[in-house]
């Protein structure tokens, strides 16, 4: 994609230690991502995804490497630009949400505005409405749906109008309805306003939405590909191409494998008693309806899996 580099990640190498054992999460990682793109990072579960995502948000340093965001080396920052940069230039949406239960939609909203300093009450009512979130102002985040909270969640990521809005599985915890709501309402971020996105996804249809999809595997970045193919490097150093569809469908069937585990685990909690049989019917029609959507998915791409 043709554009300004906005930003620029350069030999990233990212070293964690616990208990005198090293875990390298980064493997020397070089990527651009331009400004106004929507960027997509895919990978198994310990890739260094979320890692990646924190390092360029200034949650966390790199052990080396340089980070580059609108020409300025984040790398070199002390707390407090660190602190002004995440507040001013970078707008966070976790997969969990990170709302503050104590306080109500328009409270939440306004809680980086005034850590800014700069509250505004008649910009955080817009930013609710334009995300749906209209007459809902003074609810309370236990009051709101899966897809409301997330909704809220990306208001928040909007409150000090951010140029990056970086994104850890938006719609991880989502139906897949909601979940492609959640991605539109980022993208028309991207379309209208020219803010950059960068997010983290499993879902394939959320990945089709974007600009380009990177691959990370291992903490190294093994490719990246467009709607119908990855492009990669094989050990002889030729370009190969392989189908995003085999990608795809491999990532589906270990995303079907955590939800049937996941539904194996909710029977074991009610057996003991830990669930009610509300909490039981809700949750597990939630997840059977997510996996009919995922072996769907799947059949498109003829690839079958084991029915459960």
């Amino acid at each position: 994609m043709a554009g300004n580099i906005h930003i620029s990640v350069r030999d990233v190498i990212k070293v964690y230690e616990s208990k005198g054992e090293k875990v390298t999460a980064l493997k020397g990682v070089s990527m651009n991502v331009y400004k106004g793109e929507v960027v997509a990072v895919m990978g198994p579960s310990g890739s260094g995804k979320t890692t990646l995502l924190n390092l360029i948000a200034g949650v966390d340093k790199p052990t080396a490497g340089k980070i580059i965001v609108a020409g300025d080396d984040i790398t070199r920052f002390n707390e407090n630009q660190l602190r002004l940069y995440r507040l001013e230039k970078i707008g966070y949406v976790f997969q969990q949400f990170n709302l503050v239960p104590t306080l109500t939609a328009l409270e939440n909203v306004l809680l980086p505005m005034s850590l800014r300093g700069k509250r505004n009450v008649a910009r955080a009512r817009k930013l609710l409405e334009s995300v749906g979130l209209g007459g809902k102002e003074n609810r309370f985040p236990e009051e709101l749906s899966g897809g409301e909270q997330q909704r809220l969640a990306i208001a928040i990521a909007l409150a000090n109008d951010p140029e990056i809005i970086i994104a850890d599985e938006p719609t991880g915890e989502l139906d897949i309805s909601t979940g492609e709501k959640v991605v539109q309402l980022l993208l028309r971020e991207s379309k209208e306003h020219g803010k950059t996105i960068l997010m983290t996804t499993h879902d394939p249809r959320v990945a089709r939405m974007a600009n380009r999809v990177i691959l990370l595997e291992d903490g190294i970045i093994k490719g990246e590909y467009e709607p119908t193919k990855i492009s990669y490097r094989v050990e002889e150093g030729a370009l190969g191409e392989i189908h995003a569809e085999r990608i795809i469908a491999d990532y589906l069937k270990d995303r079907l494998s955590g939800l049937q585990r996941e539904l194996e685990i909710l029977v074991e909690r009610f057996k003991s008693g830990e669930v009610s049989i509300e909490e039981l019917a809700d949750r597990y029609y939630e997840i059977r309806h997510l996996m009919n959507a995922l072996r769907s998915e799947l059949a498109k791409l003829g690839a079958g899996v084991e029915a459960h």
